[in-house]
């Protein structure tokens, strides 16, 4: 059987190669598809600029991203956005939760590759830093028949742009901060007219050797809370002439952390090490009339799971091999085509499977975009089948459309069919694992208006409100069985809906320049139907998902100092199914003030910055505590 997986598998990836070339020799032959640089220019090739009118996209803007370098992702989207992070304390993952669904449900893509651990379904953001991304985007809802398995609640999109006919340019990191904790980075881009170039090396030591109150009310510190992180990301772009492009790209992680104890244990001697090599090849032509992407990716992943008190030694090693190629069909100014198709195979070396396991799974897809005269009405249909060996995936269309209404008013609206693939665990754990799972599936509809004012040249102000429904089937849970013997069932019926509202208004005055940011998020995300014998969870809120969540966010400049102001409020979450026990709602408040001075080539950047100004004592999932009041202080030197 696995003979006939592979060559399955190889022939797919012999067929999408086969493609690649017939469109190059095509291409190459036809010569002249457009003589104007700018046109092929402007227009953008991959489908998710293309075909994702009337969905919710954000961009972390770059003064935001400028203050926040060196943190890691997971603190900038919960001190910057309505995303609600789970994590398991300073040392251990942090995972985000959007629009009510879990971890597993949302999706995080680096250069359009989905890099969530096939086993798990997750990626741990406190692993990722915010140096070394240029683009940060935040996809709200359901773009299955966009983005594939795993995208039911939203994504995150990291990119790092690329210039052309740019000098070179070094910037360095520096920070130190409270609890024994220090990190820093180098990031290096540089640009010829044909050949563009962006790295960057960052690394963190950890000590979080922090105070956190105990049951009996003492002031202890946590132990075996170290951890060394490392993370290089290197893209290289190469124009071979004015329509077609090669990108070469590897993203190297490795994390070496102790798992501190919970506050309901003695100690602790657990420790983790974690590594991930990602890699992709892509080929991009842009004419005036059409346009194409061939990508290859690969991604090695590793990891090392100590305990000696648990007599534990765990170790797994998953590859992941993915092709894909995308077509686009521009036909006069109001519509353009898409199509496409997607194969992978994971493969899977985990000591808890019978051997090594592997998965193939595909795709194929089709879009249409509309634009009428003027942008009056701009709509998107979007078609997509997946094949995933073993399951039945259902088919994914959507339709989203944006319309202006009048002015600086307009109404999205969206409609889509998503769907979630169960991880490896899922199907190949012994004991427990269940090949007879189907795929999670949601149907999401979601509206939202957006509203612009000005007032004069002192203030522009975007005001957004979307409102949104989605309900996900078969969501799978890991329950009891015979024997006490644990193991997936699609059981669970969840019904998720909410209110998002945010706004930003940008203000120029008597010389100082700014930003003041409001976002809130009310969402109900309850059990609809759940497994035999707990009917006490129908109608509960899932656990670890807040009914409210409040972000502020204060910037103000003047000249070469500025200084960030950061609220949020995170509100009650449940920790048990029938919401019998919860952990309280808590604020944080964070500080961050700074200053450039400018010499003739080079620019010294010192900021401060002040972490939980509250000293607020809080638990993001229960047992594990949070650390408080800290401080950090960081140079950043460009030339």
């Amino acid at each position: 059987m696995f003979t006939r997986i592979l060559i399955n598998a190889m022939k797919l990836r012999v067929a999408f190669f086969s493609l690649f070339l017939c469109v190059v020799l095509k291409i190459s032959a036809q010569g002249t598809d457009s003589t104007r640089l700018l046109d092929a220019v402007v227009i953008k090739a991959d489908r998710i600029s293309a075909f994702s009118t009337g969905i919710k996209i954000e961009k972390i803007d770059t003064t935001t991203l400028s203050v926040r370098q060196g943190a890691s992702l997971a603190m900038l989207l919960n001190e910057q956005t309505s995303i609600t992070i789970k994590s398991n304390g300073q040392s251990g993952t942090s995972t985000m939760s959007m629009r009510g669904t879990n971890s597993s449900q949302s999706g995080v893509f680096w250069n359009g590759i989905n890099i969530q651990q096939p086993n798990l379904a997750m990626t741990d953001l406190s692993r990722i830093s915010t140096f070394e991304f240029s683009d940060i985007t935040i996809q709200s809802g359901g773009a299955s028949a966009l983005l594939g398995s795993g995208v039911i609640g939203g994504s995150l999109q990291l990119v790092n742009a690329m210039h052309y006919s740019t000098p070179l340019q070094v910037s360095a990191l520096m920070g130190a901060g409270s609890f024994g904790n220090t990190n820093g980075g180098l990031k290096l881009t540089v640009g010829s007219k044909r050949l563009a170039y962006a790295g960057s090396l960052s690394g963190a030591w950890n000590n979080n050797n922090f105070r956190y109150t105990d049951f009996y009310g003492n002031r202890v510190t946590i132990e075996n809370s170290r951890v060394k992180t490392a993370s290089s990301v290197h893209q290289l772009e190469y124009m071979l002439n004015q329509h077609q492009k090669l990108k070469a790209a590897i993203w190297y992680q490795v994390t070496d952390r102790q798992i501190p104890p919970t506050m309901t244990m003695t100690s602790s001697d657990q420790q983790q090490w974690d590594q991930a090599i990602r890699s992709m090849l892509q080929w991009t032509y842009s004419g005036i009339h059409q346009s194409f992407i061939v990508r290859s990716a690969f991604v090695d992943e590793k990891e090392h799971y100590q305990s000696e008190n648990a007599n534990i030694d765990a170790f797994y090693h998953i590859n992941t091999f993915q092709s894909d190629v995308e077509y686009k069909r521009y036909l006069g100014k109001s519509f353009v085509l898409g199509s496409g198709a997607t194969a992978h195979i994971i493969k899977s070396d985990v000591a808890n499977y019978n051997g090594i396991q592997y998965q193939p799974e595909g795709s194929v897809w089709a879009a249409i975009s509309f634009s009428a005269p003027n942008n009056r009405l701009t709509a998107v249909v979007n078609l997509r089948q997946d094949f995933s060996e073993g399951y039945k995936v259902p088919f994914c269309p959507s339709f989203s459309t944006h319309i202006p209404v009048f002015g600086k008013v307009a109404i999205n609206f969206s409609t889509s069919k998503n769907f979630r693939v169960p991880t490896t665990n899922d199907k190949y754990w012994i004991p427990g694992g269940n090949p007879d799972l189907k795929p999670e599936s949601s149907w999401n509809i979601e509206t939202g208006a957006e509203f612009i004012f000005h007032s004069g040249k002192v203030i522009s102000s975007k005001i957004k409100v979307d409102l949104y429904s989605l309900m996900i089937e078969n969501m799978i849970q890991w329950v009891p069985g015979e024997a006490g013997l644990w193991s997936p069932q699609n059981e669970q019926k969840v019904w998720s809906r909410g209110v998002e509202i945010s706004s930003r208004s940008d203000w120029k005055y008597a010389g100082f320049n700014g930003y003041f940011r409001l976002g809130y998020n009310y969402t109900p995300s309850t059990y609809v139907e759940a497994a035999s014998g707990q009917s006490e969870i129908i109608d509960k809120q899932l656990v670890y998902i807040p009914l409210h969540k409040i972000q502020e966010t204060f910037y103000m400049a003047r000249n070469a100092c500025y200084s960030l102001f950061s609220f949020s409020m995170t509100g009650k979450r449940y920790v048990q199914s029938d919401n019998s026990t919860s952990l309280p709602a808590y604020l944080l408040f964070d500080v961050y003030a700074g200053t450039t001075i400018k010499s003739k080539k080079t620019s010294f950047r010192l900021q401060a910055e002040v972490h939980n100004v509250l000293n607020t004592d809080y638990q993001s999932i229960q047992y594990y505590p949070q650390q408080g009041r800290s401080f950090t202080i960081s140079l950043l030197i460009t030339k």
